[in-house]
């Protein structure tokens, strides 16, 4: 790649660093840590004992195919097994920041590079990432040379994908126009609105976007959130229903297991949510009812006054999305979809939380929530797959009704 590559870059990743110990998570824990080939053979013959060990127990090949996940290592106690106490990795204190491999190097960049530009963004799976992206008030975006950006390109091994189709002249500005409505004062609904029907015309494709009528809008919505939260609390509670019927209770009032410190952090918030809601002790016909009263008298307030948030997030994954975005027809459409998707899962668990009447929704409520939900669902294909193609079921496979969620 030369130094003087062009990339557009939201500011906020130039501020990022990882905070090790201090994050409330860690991306050494609940993941497969995928480990290229050179990286692989690097580890197995160390001559570093511990690395070696350690190695040899737990490195196993995976895909031999793939030079970038040639090799894979077991968890243990659902963590990397080069993880220390101190929540660091114990390869990068013994051996340095270029022992790690291209996964680890890169994480949470994602680099996207065509013929004329490239696009970073950051994996709001990571706490901090999320944190950063999703509290800018005004999310900028600039384009910089690479010999500019040292602290993304901070190492040999940060992994570019190199797109296989060109970029036109017409899909550019198209991009450059979909990035200078983030700080206009458009909400997440027209935002999304207005990008479906560029991109429509950009293609030269029908746009299957209706034109929207207010009470109709508010009709379908009223519809939408009663039948999403019955969904969603199955999904996300489901599991949970008999734990209450017995076993000791911890302070959130639900039962322990040893594999509760296992658990992953979105698994934990459902908990936490289920508990405050009372969603396991009620019934459903009071929960939805009770869930439809706070979503519009104290969540619609704190989505109003900071609209930003759910268009930071849309700009964001619209860059992490790029190729597939530009080199597919109805790319876009699934794309809106799987981010109405998040953004609702993310508000139903949030919103299950301000059944305390003292709880207050804050952003950092926010990045906790969506960067708990990413992790864990968004990293799954199959199950991201799954569930955005039962909210298509629910919505009869109308883009414009989905839409309505965000009104």
């Amino acid at each position: 790649m030369q130094t003087n590559q062009n990339f557009f870059v939201p500011e906020y990743i130039q501020e990022f660093k990882c905070i090790g110990k201090d994050c409330i998570d860690s991306c050494c824990v609940g993941w497969d840590i995928k480990i290229d080939k050179s990286t692989f053979n690097k580890y197995k013959n160390s001559a570093n004992k511990e690395i070696k060990s350690i190695s040899q127990k737990s490195l196993v090949k995976d895909d031999l195919k793939s030079d970038i996940s040639y090799g894979k290592l077991v968890k243990e106690n659902n963590c990397c097994p080069f993880l220390t106490n101190e929540k660091l990795c114990n390869a990068f204190k013994l051996m340095g920041q270029e022992s790690l491999s291209i996964g680890c190097s890169t994480y949470p960049r994602e680099i996207t590079i065509f013929n004329k530009i490239g696009f970073i963004s950051g994996s709001l799976s990571c706490p901090e990432i999320a944190r950063l992206c999703l509290s800018k008030r005004d999310f900028n975006i600039k384009t910089l040379k690479k010999k500019n950006l040292p602290n993304i390109f901070n190492s040999h091994n940060v992994f570019s994908h190199q797109a296989k189709k060109k970029l036109s002249d017409k899909k550019l500005r198209f991009i450059e126009e979909v990035f200078s409505k983030i700080n206009d004062h458009s909400t997440i609904f027209e935002t999304l609105k207005q990008t479906i029907i560029s991109y429509d015309k950009i293609n030269r494709s029908k746009s299957y976007i209706n034109n929207f009528l207010k009470n109709e809008n508010e009709k379908i919505k009223k519809k939408l959130l009663h039948t999403d939260t019955n969904i969603l609390a199955t999904f996300c509670f489901s599991k949970l229903v008999g734990s209450n019927k017995s076993g000791n209770k911890n302070s959130t009032g639900l039962a322990s297991s040893k594999g509760e410190l296992r658990d992953s952090r979105f698994k934990k918030i459902c908990k936490i949510s289920a508990f405050k809601s009372g969603y396991l002790f009620s019934l459903k016909t009071n929960f939805v009812r009770e869930f439809t009263y706070i979503y519009n008298t104290k969540f619609q307030k704190f989505r109003k006054e900071n609209e930003f948030i759910f268009k930071n997030y849309f700009i964001n994954e619209f860059l992490k999305n790029i190729d597939s975005i530009m080199n597919s027809k109805n790319s876009l459409n699934n794309f809106v979809r799987s981010i109405i998707f998040f953004i609702t899962l993310t508000d139903f668990l949030l919103v299950c939380q301000l059944f305390e009447d003292n709880k207050k929704l804050t952003i950092n409520s926010y990045v906790e929530v969506l960067s708990a939900v990413l992790k864990d669902i968004n990293h799954s294909p199959k199950a991201t797959h799954d569930l955005i193609n039962l909210f298509r079921k629910l919505d009869n496979n109308n883009l414009s009704n989905r839409l309505v969620a965000l009104y």
